[in-house]
């Protein structure tokens, strides 16, 4: 059963630091993400564009460019990492999607992309948890998706969300996984997108009756104590 409400749409904005301390912003894929995207995608190595896509793709094509970011929010979510740089623009650092599988209403295929100087610090790590959060309130219960059989730095992404696994027998290299996705991993990621959000997020919750008062006393003591600068996002 889904979830009745959903925190990951197109108003949501978190930041979040990276194991090496590196501050960089979530949100949603919106359609004039193309360029980013595209941009995205040419900063990934070539070994990376294969695990990612199984082939030596050189280019995303319009109409993948299209489809990977006109997506309707329900059957298919997409959650990017992304920097502001000095001129106001952003650069992509890594998306997570999922796409709801058709006749299996409660299945859906993740795939994650980190561009290759932000992998090893948690990134892929964060965005899964994030997807899996956003899945559950959609109610999807299961992921299954196919990785390259030696792609162990997907496996290990993967283990950090669940640690029950079905794995099919490798075909040609490529193996197919599929995992339940915990009940927790739903309030683990709003808690933590609301911990790591700005003060505006936390009333703009709060006047929607979606925190508990118990809840927002606690996060206010949490930041008061850290006296971590709170940064401006958008609701």
């Amino acid at each position: 059963m889904a979830s009745s409400e959903l925190w990951f749409t197109g108003s949501y904005l978190e930041e979040v630091f990276l194991d090496d301390g590196t501050s960089v912003s979530l949100r949603t894929v919106c359609p004039s993400d193309k360029d980013l995207l595209r941009r995205g995608f040419e900063r990934l190595s070539p070994e990376s564009r294969y695990f990612r896509f199984f082939a030596s793709k050189l280019r995303l094509s319009d109409e993948e460019l299209r489809r990977l970011t006109e997506i309707d929010g329900i059957d298919h979510v997409a959650i990017g990492a992304v920097m502001k740089r000095e001129d106001g623009n952003e650069d992509g650092l890594g998306v997570a999607r999922f796409i709801r599988v058709k006749g299996e209403p409660e299945v859906a295929e993740p795939a994650i992309a980190v561009v290759d100087d932000f992998q090893g610090k948690g990134l892929g790590t964060l965005l899964l948890h994030r997807l899996s959060g956003a899945a559950l309130e959609r109610g999807i219960k299961r992921f299954r998706c196919e990785i390259l059989a030696d792609n162990d730095r997907m496996k290990s992404v993967l283990s950090e969300v669940s640690s029950d696994f079905w794995f099919a027998q490798p075909i040609n290299g490529v193996m197919e996984v599929e995992f339940e996705i915990p009940q927790a991993a739903l309030k683990k990621a709003r808690v933590n997108a609301l911990r790591k959000s700005d003060m505006g997020r936390l009333l703009s919750h709060a006047a929607r009756k979606t925190v508990s008062i118990g809840l927002g006393r606690r996060l206010l003591k949490h930041l008061a104590e850290k006296k971590r600068p709170i940064s401006v996002g958008v609701e």
